[in-house]
């Protein structure tokens, strides 16, 4: 599967904004939740350096573990992505460890969701990093990339956000790049 992402910050004195014009495009919340990410980096490489990311979520009382390709072009974060959940996210930890994984701090955000179809947009709100906006859309084929991401640039205009505030790097790279 190939999850097609883009994410732009945001400001508190838009949200308001953003949820009406959302519910107007006919999105649904879904939810709001705690989600905490413990990252790993690569035994044999520096996945910072290969661009990928191993990680476990825990979502409510949920475990999962995630493997993300190296994104696969330059406007967006599309990447190959496969995830699995996983019974108990403290032994896999122990586990990945044991295999010379090297852990690094984890990753804190409160995520509204809300939906239409199969487009998913988040509002989250990241420890040290701030508010963002993520809209994303899974595909089963390469070739409805440039289709999809269209798409998605396009309900990101809808919300009055313009492409010039999108951002590439993962909440792990933005919280690393404040020095924290």
């Amino acid at each position: 599967m190939i999850e097609v992402e883009i994410k732009a910050k945001i400001n508190e004195d838009e949200l308001e904004n953003i949820k009406k014009i959302l519910k107007d495009l006919g999105f649904e919340k879904k939810e709001v939740k705690e989600q905490v990410d413990i990252y790993f980096n690569g035994i044999d490489r520096d996945f910072a350096k290969t661009d990928e990311a191993l990680r476990i979520r825990k979502e409510n009382n949920l475990w999962f573990i995630t493997y993300k390709g190296p994104k696969i072009d330059k406007i967006s974060k599309t990447r190959e992505e496969i995830e699995v959940k996983i019974e108990n996210g403290y032994k896999m930890e122990k586990i990945l460890e044991k295999l010379g994984f090297k852990k690094v701090p984890p990753i804190r955000k409160i995520r509204e969701i809300y939906k239409k179809g199969d487009i998913e947009v988040s509002i989250d709100n990241v420890d040290g990093v701030g508010l963002y906006l993520e809209l994303e859309k899974t595909i089963k084929d390469e070739k409805e990339k440039d289709t999809t991401l269209n798409l998605l640039m396009n309900i990101l205009k809808s919300l009055n956000i313009s492409s010039d505030r999108l951002e590439r790097k993962s909440y792990l790279e933005l919280l690393h790049k404040r020095g924290c």
